[in-house]
This record gives structure tokens, sequence and C-alpha cells, in this order.
């Protein structure tokens, strides 16, 4: 096991001894930190119940950024249309979309839908899921930005 890898098991091992209540900022900030390398089971649990707790039953919308290393924009992209398609057979995803910025062409925003918060885990549970976040810590510039929205008006 690596160092970082080490450090990163007794953070998730401290974080669970305390209990810490997590608020929507830190489960943002949480998943942050998910792109500099794959998260340990412990922390995707955590994730889970911190949704669980933090999201309402509703319908949800996820917008997550994702900025390119230069040079990497095409692999990153091709990455992020594979975890398109396989989103998109997931029982409750409403939708996935990957859009790319006229501003600059190294950042593209995933917005997904899902019916609720189950539908939420169980993508975040899902082989696909796991394999992205693998792949896309090298090719991004920065750990990705996530922002959970509920839907207000039917």
């Amino acid at each position: 096991m690596s160092d970082e890898s080490r450090v990163l098991v007794e953070l998730d091992a401290t974080i669970v001894s305390v209990g810490f209540p997590v608020r929507p900022q830190a489960l943002e900030q949480a998943w942050n930190l998910t792109g500099e390398s794959p998260p340990s089971e412990a922390f995707q649990e955590r994730v889970r119940q911190a949704i669980g707790q933090a999201l309402p039953d509703g319908e949800l919308l996820l917008l997550v950024t994702l900025r390119a290393r230069p040079g990497r924009q095409s692999e990153l992209a091709k990455a992020a249309a594979a975890f398109v398609r396989a989103s998109r057979q997931m029982p409750g995803i409403l939708g996935s979309t990957l859009y790319r910025s006229g501003a600059d062409p190294r950042t593209l925003t995933l917005a997904e839908r899902f019916t609720g918060r189950q539908a939420l885990e169980r993508h975040m549970a899902a082989d696909y899921f796991r394999r992205f976040q693998l792949i896309q810590g090298p090719l991004l510039v920065a750990p990705v930005e996530a922002r959970f929205y509920e839907r207000t008006v039917s």
C-alpha cells in the first residue's frame, strides 16, 4: 500500500471514529477529494450515508464540472462519454448529458438527473462509476466540482 493510500485509510478511520455530522456543503467538499485518488470503501459508504441524510427524497439534479489537464481533454471527453452511456442504462436516472464549455474546451460539465437519492446511491455504487473515478484522476487538472439541486416545481 502506498503512503498516500495509507494516509487516506487512516483519515477514513479517524473520521468514522469521530462521527462528524455531514452537511451538504461537507458532502460537496468530500466529493471534490475523490478526484485525487480512488476513494476507499469506508469513504464511499460514508458518502452514501451522508447522501441519505443530506438530500431530499425527490428528483435531484447533479452538475459535475471536470477540468482536463492540457492535452488530455480528448481522453477525458471520451471517458466521460462512456460514463454517460453507461449511466443512461441505470434505472432511476432520468438523464445524463455531457457539455463542453464554449469559453474553455478543457472544461466539461456533466448534468445528471435522478428520480431520488436511492437512484443516486445505486449510480455511485455501480462499476462504471468506480471505473470513471479511476480513469478521470490522472486526466484532471483539479478535483471535480459537484453541486446537487432538488426539483422545486413540477
